[in-house]
């Protein structure tokens, strides 16, 4: 009677271990981390641009890290930013350091609304909202366009807004005319407008520009260091650049000047886990040879190291704690002025 009963235990035992077994995954499927779905802010898909936001992505969900990025185009800075505070976006691409500022510190485009919780993950690159006009039209500075014809840029784009407020600043008294980019270039070429804003490579004149160039001879003017600092004084985290003469290949002959040299980037919540900004800043900083491949202006440029040597004293924006930690894993030193408050140094 023992002997039966212990037989049929027996078999009582092997059977669920039997059915643990098959149930349990393969070892493989274990080891692969859980996914974590992203939606990426970008920029109109019509834009350069949006190669690098769509390069970005992919590097990342091929990291192997457990992210599925989604590319979701958008209206760049200010749009990202406002649907980043809203939970529409996880994390987006295509935002300025100054636009950012603006949201943290609840001034000027977000006057009233300040959004502390931003954060940087890393930067694109070093860009000039660069002024081009007609060569024939003398003009040499951005005062000189007082009382004349410019398309600032695209209306709502920060870089537009910009320029309005310069003009406010420095009682330019332009005459603006906001459009799209092909409706200004067309403007431009048939001479209803002398000049047009658009945003460039440090060292090259915009690729939308080359062909025009041929047919309609262009040049760059930029500010005075006297109108820098007439800015600055009413814009303090407004960042500039000096462009000597000869820096602009295609424009040899353009220069000295100032630009305005907004420094553009990711952007996240801080409540985006540090373990999930870690793996989107490593995988962008490891995989950035294959994003220039698809976008050559990111070459040349350090995504984290770059942020902290060209934004200025004053016109920082905290960076997120997971950038950090890839920071000081790469042996990069981040500046105390740039630490978020929520950050433990371990």
């Amino acid at each position: 009677m023992l002997s039966l009963t212990f037989r049929i235990f027996g078999a009582a035992v092997f059977a669920a271990m039997a059915i643990s077994l098959a149930a349990a995954p393969p070892a493989d499927a274990q080891a692969k981390p859980k996914i974590t779905n992203l939606n990426m802010g970008s920029t109109s898909s019509t834009s350069a641009v949006y190669a690098w936001c769509v390069a970005t992505a992919n590097v990342i969900n091929k990291a192997d890290g457990g992210l599925n990025v989604t590319v979701v185009e958008s209206g760049a800075a200010l749009d990202n930013l406002r649907k980043l505070k809203t939970g529409a976006f996880d994390f987006a691409l295509s935002i300025d350091i100054p636009s950012a500022m603006q949201m943290h510190q609840g001034i000027d485009a977000f006057k009233g609304q300040p959004w502390p919780d931003v954060r940087v993950l890393f930067i694109r690159n070093v860009t000039t909202d660069r002024i081009y006009v007609r060569r024939d039209s003398g003009v040499k500075t951005f005062t000189e366009l007082s009382g004349k014809r410019f398309s600032p840029g695209i209306p709502g784009a920060s870089s537009t807004l910009y320029m309005m407020k310069f003009d406010e600043v420095l009682k330019a008294k332009i005459n603006f005319m906001p459009g799209a980019l092909g409706d200004s270039i067309n403007a431009f070429q048939s001479n209803k407008i002398v000049g047009l804003q658009k945003t460039s490579p440090v060292n090259a004149i915009d690729a939308s520009l080359i062909e025009v160039n041929m047919t309609t001879p262009i040049t760059v003017i930029g500010f005075t260091r006297e109108d820098t600092e007439k800015i600055r004084k009413v814009y303090p985290y407004i960042p500039f650049i000096e462009t000597p003469k000869s820096a602009i290949a295609q424009l040899p002959e353009a220069g000295p000047m100032y630009e305005l040299a907004p420094i553009v980037g990711a952007m996240a919540s801080k409540s985006l886990p540090e373990d999930v900004v870690y793996k989107i800043v490593k995988a962008y900083y490891e995989g950035l040879d294959e994003v220039a491949a698809s976008y050559p202006s990111v070459k040349g440029w350090n995504p984290i190291s770059d942020l902290f040597k060209y934004v200025p004293d004053g016109a920082e924006v905290p960076v997120h704690a997971g950038m950090v930690r890839y920071a000081k894993e790469k042996g990069i030193s981040v500046p105390k002025r740039f630490l978020p408050p929520e950050y433990k140094d371990n």
